[in-house]
């Protein structure tokens, strides 16, 4: 399900719109990443917010949980920002989950932007607020030394643009795993953020959905058990397609016998009654492309290669197609 009144489309991100900065998750590594990519955001001429926390980090945590959910509340509820960037992933969203102003975001719709763990944020925004995101770049991550193809893709994404289809940089097609042709909603970001919502009020129905997904550092063990959970809930049953993007840092331990993860994938997903298409490159690479959460797309796999095509903006008052 969706927001009772339909998707809320924030406006379109064009300079000198305000941006606020969020830390919903964990603190920045590098303490002075998150000046550096503040300063890129200004000098691609936003007008960008950021209120440090008044609390020191505590452990994997930016901040206390009610330092972060309030300092996020603040952002949900101002009707100046037009989106909120997440300053990095790590681990702490979840914790923030029931503790958020939702009636203030369907008040006020903003582009979300961020990849990892700020999934869940995304998901549970689209469920209960409406919210289309972006799955891209972070403020403390990639805007710090922004890749050009990355950087300009994101902005497209953000001004409203309808890139079709959704590229890879190098231009390379997916490829298919399971042919076919479908249309839906699309929805996913980070695998295990996605398995962590199930039986939770927070994660959106999947049916009908084409769910994309990606993870770090799981191996093909890992996402064979995050897979199944999402099958055995019964989240895969009534999907309208799959796209696969990156899993870094996957190797499996050494010394131990392993599926690779391409065989892990085909027996999940070989033979489905849906489409499936691999390669997109999107997840924890320095390169890649966003894609946005919560518009129509079509996913078409035949003849050996995959392509997705988004049907609409991310954003309302665009700028269209390119």
């Amino acid at each position: 399900m969706t927001y009772d009144h339909g998707t809320s489309r924030p406006p379109a991100l064009l300079p000198p719109a305000r941006i606020g900065i969020a830390a919903p998750a964990s603190a920045p590594l590098d303490p002075d990443a998150l000046d550096r990519g503040i300063a890129v955001l200004r000098s691609r001429g936003f007008d960008v917010v950021h209120e440090p926390p008044v609390e020191a980090p505590v452990g994997y945590l930016a901040a206390p949980d009610a330092v972060r959910a309030e300092s996020l509340n603040r952002l949900l509820r101002r009707d100046d920002i037009h989106a909120i960037v997440c300053a990095r992933g790590g681990y702490g969203t979840l914790r923030l989950l029931d503790r958020l102003d939702y009636g203030a975001a369907r008040r006020h719709p903003k582009l979300l932007v961020g990849y990892s763990d700020i999934t869940a944020l995304q998901l549970a925004l689209y469920r209960h607020a409406g919210w289309t995101s972006i799955s891209g770049p972070m403020a403390a991550v990639e805007w710090p030394d922004p890749d050009p193809w990355s950087e300009r893709r994101f902005l497209e994404l953000a001004r409203g643009v309808v890139p079709s289809p959704l590229d890879n940089p190098d231009g390379s097609p997916l490829q298919v795993l399971t042919p076919g042709h479908a249309e839906g909603v699309l929805l996913g970001g980070n695998l295990t953020m996605i398995v962590r919502l199930v039986g939770t009020p927070y994660l959106p129905s999947l049916d009908g959905a084409v769910l994309f997904f990606e993870d770090v550092g799981e191996p093909p063990y890992r996402v064979d058990a995050l897979l199944a959970q999402l099958h055995l809930a019964g989240h895969l049953d009534r999907l309208a397609g799959v796209v696969v993007g990156g899993f870094t840092e996957a190797d499996p331990p050494a010394g131990r016998p392993s599926l690779t993860l391409e065989q892990v994938l085909r027996d999940r997903f070989a033979g489905s009654a849906y489409p499936v298409a691999t390669g997109l490159r999107y997840g924890h690479f320095p390169v890649k492309t966003s894609v946005p959460i919560g518009v129509r797309a079509r996913l078409a796999a035949d003849d050996g290669q995959a392509f997705l095509h988004l049907l609409e903006p991310v954003v309302a008052g665009g700028e269209g197609t390119p």
